[in-house]
């Protein structure tokens, strides 16, 4: 709340916050710099978080490898990512003819840590598992226009040619679950999860009221919202040759199933130096993702591994602001349905995608495992609605590490993964600035640009 409250005073009748507040999932780092498609940042056991691995990240990727686990197991992994980003804006019809105001080049650095927290436990062919994390979210906050600093007559531009769809925020959906695998006397393990997920967000940025970007009204508005939801997760992992080749499948549902979720809080805004607060309920669509994968182990020093994902993120079609207790369905043009009245839409018209990665580890000695990795991870925004609040990029990824035993009862894992993206421009293609109020939004298109490190270090300790 803060954010809203200490701006200062825009002078000359521009204004620090307007009444049309705009969706959530945008500031978010991991969501921007998402480590497969759209925003999904799943990446808590690095090379060795997958649907075919048998440890406590089970637990997420596919259940049933936790009937694969030996004894009692902790999982304490962490993740920090370093991702740089960059927006260049070209000028607009529609922009300001304020030199700087609203086109040229958007930067930001930024860094964040994710925990997993994991636990499983075997009983003969029977195994539980639980576990901590996050798969979806993170923060970011984008640098300010050093060259409207304490300007005396337009003090919105400081925070940005970008500020029009994001400022800063955070998001993150906090996984809480528990599940339970059991293996077959032929070698089939089968497993299933359950989810509990408490969804939250943030986010500041500029907005006018009638979806443009003129300086005369510029204004800020903060969206500060939350809400808890429940999934599923299933799983087959059969091994085809003992000790050597396994073969896994998983499927995560989406966030209630049907993949509809309702987040609520409050929107607050200040108009003209009034403030106004309203309970609201932010209305989108989150995937379920299927996964396969399989390892391979010829010797007892090399391993291989392929996997690969399909996470459907045609589920996201807009994020949707309303009244609380209202619906909130828009027209093909972005105007409000009959008997809807949205406070605010942001078309999204994602697409389904996919990843795949490929890896081996090879065992110097029997206390030392060197892996390594390589992957892609398609694209799922179009042209039309991509802006800075949430990119996406093909990109490569490649990774080394190693997992190293610590006496009896401890490994310690640690690795380094970069991405790759593949630069898009989109000038002259976005689609925002042509839709009708509430989903009008200042034109978007420009030069995308990004990059990202992940640091990932784990330790599992046995019973």
């Amino acid at each position: 709340m803060a954010l809203l409250r200490n701006c200062p005073t825009l002078r000359r009748g521009s204004v620090r916050a307007i009444p049309f507040a705009l969706a959530l999932l945008g500031t978010a780092l991991w969501a921007d710099s998402a480590h497969a498609t759209g925003f999904s940042t799943a990446r808590f056991g690095a090379e060795h978080g997958n649907p075919v691995t048998p440890n406590a990240t089970a637990i997420y990727y596919n259940p049933a490898s936790l009937a694969e686990t030996t004894g009692y197991n902790i999982f304490v992994d962490g993740s920090l990512a370093l991702r740089s980003a960059s927006w260049l804006h070209d000028a607009d019809p529609g922009d300001s003819s304020v030199a700087g105001a609203n086109t040229g080049s958007a930067s930001l650095f930024n860094a964040v840590a994710a925990p997993m927290i994991g636990a499983s436990a075997k009983f003969g062919d029977f195994a539980i598992g639980a576990g901590f994390y996050v798969p979806f979210g993170g923060q970011a906050s984008w640098n300010k226009n050093d060259a409207f600093e304490n300007n005396p007559d337009y003090a919105g531009p400081v925070d940005g040619v970008q500020r029009w769809h994001t400022i800063s925020g955070a998001i993150q959906s906090m996984y809480f679950s528990l599940g339970a695998a059991y293996k077959l006397p032929f070698g089939l393990s089968i497993g299933l999860s359950g989810n509990l997920i408490r969804s939250s967000a943030s986010t500041l940025r500029a907005r006018n009221l009638d979806g443009s970007n003129t300086l005369a009204m510029e204004g800020r508005s903060l969206l500060d919202v939350s809400g808890l939801q429940a999934s599923f997760g299933a799983g087959l992992m059969y091994e085809a040759m003992k000790d050597k080749l396994w073969f896994g499948a998983s499927y995560q549902a989406r966030p209630n199933i049907n993949g509809q979720v309702k987040l609520d809080g409050t929107l607050r805004n200040n108009f003209s130096g009034t403030m106004t607060e309203d309970a609201v309920t932010l209305h989108q669509g989150l995937p379920d993702v299927i996964r396969l994968g399989a390892r391979f182990k010829p010797t007892d020093y090399l391993e291989l591994r392929l996997f690969g994902d399909l996470t459907r993120w045609s589920a996201m079609k807009s994020q949707c602001i309303a009244l609380e207790g209202e619906t909130c369905e828009v027209n093909e043009d972005g105007s409000p349905a009959e008997g809807s009245t949205p406070l605010a839409n942001l078309p999204r018209n994602w697409s389904d995608g996919f990843g795949i990665r490929a890896g081996l580890s090879y065992w110097p000695t029997e206390t030392a495992e060197l892996f390594s990795g390589i992957g892609y991870d398609s694209n799922v925004v179009p042209d039309e609605t991509l802006e800075p609040t949430l990119t996406d990029f093909h990109d490569v990824s490649v990774a080394i590490g190693g997992r190293f035993a610590l006496g009896k009862h401890l490994a310690l894992a640690a690795s380094y993964t970069h991405f790759f993206y593949v630069q898009r421009d989109t000038t002259g293609l976005s689609t925002l600035a042509e839709q009708a109020s509430p989903s009008r939004a200042p034109d978007s298109g420009g030069v995308y640009s990004q990059t990202l490190g992940v640091f990932n270090v784990n330790l599992n300790v046995a019973f």
